[in-house]
């Protein structure tokens, strides 16, 4: 399915959230109860009319335990889950609401924790081509006689969370690095930024030094996507100030689980940036 026609990643982050996949046309209420003429009025023309039809019964043919595939356009597929509500129309949460989104007609996902934000070319042909399809919001994936099972296995093993994201990785970290610096406290109140990119040792230069509301000593690393490694590569950085026993934060737009462990196990405050800061 496709998540949005204008900001599909916001809106594929909101579905995720919210554990939902949905369509719009939340004017015309309940799909099942839609009136012919109740839909000519609304949609005029029968090429609007003929593509709301087409959407609308694929969308109700959608079954629990179906697979669903989040496809935020570039090539790109957000999030994949599985079925696990039927159709409900729902203008409560931030998929549905007037003001955000606006598509009230959903139905309850369960998304996978991995894979995620990956190419959709990375996937075997057969199945790579059959996403993203212009003019196609809700699309019936043609499984070639595998099992659902067995796709889900396929998937598993030949995508990589985030590999969608790489083109833009240096973009989204200079574009933090720049937005860091004014806004620290918006981090952590009181969170000072006191140098950027100051070697730490011959080899190492950290994004920035800082100071918090105690004046203890902050190591900062920014990153478009965060990983395991960039964990390490953090406390490479405190080795270098071991004798200020620095605290460690890793800030990204987006990170992954083995990343979130690992941060867990070493100490090293992690937060996701979307124009604000939370801690994860």
């Amino acid at each position: 399915m496709m998540t949005h026609n204008d900001t599909p990643l916001d809106a594929a982050e909101a579905w995720h959230d919210d554990n939902v996949c949905a369509i719009g046309w939340s004017r015309l209420g309940d799909l099942r109860k839609v009136s012919e003429k109740k839909l000519r009025k609304a949609l005029r023309k029968r090429r609007e009319i003929r593509r709301f039809v087409r959407t609308r019964d694929r969308f109700l043919g959608i079954r629990q335990q179906d697979i669903i595939f989040a496809y935020a356009g570039s090539n790109m597929v957000a999030y994949i889950g599985r079925v696990r509500r039927g159709y409900k129309p729902n203008r409560t949460n931030r998929v549905g609401r007037e003001n955000a989104f606006d598509y009230a007609n959903q139905l309850g996902v369960k998304w996978w924790d991995e894979p995620h934000h990956f190419d959709r070319r990375e996937l075997p042909h057969w199945l790579a081509t059959q996403l993203g399809k212009r003019d196609q919001i809700v699309q019936k994936i043609d499984l070639h006689g595998y099992t659902s099972e067995h796709v889900v296995k396929i998937i598993r093993t030949c995508v990589r969370s985030g590999s969608a994201l790489d083109e833009f990785e240096d973009l989204a970290k200079a574009g933090l690095r720049k937005y860091m610096p004014g806004r620290a406290n918006k981090l952590e109140k009181g969170l000072k930024i006191k140098n950027a990119e100051k070697p730490t040792s011959k080899s190492n230069r950290p994004d920035f030094l800082a100071v918090d509301a105690r004046h203890r000593a902050v190591l900062i690393e920014c990153k478009g996507s965060a990983h395991e490694g960039d964990c390490q590569q953090l406390r490479g950085y405190a080795r270098d100030l071991r004798k200020s026993k620095p605290r460690l934060m890793l800030v990204a737009f987006k990170t992954d689980s083995d990343c979130r462990e690992a941060a867990r196990e070493k100490q090293i405050e992690l937060f996701e940036c979307d124009l604000y800061f939370r801690k994860v």
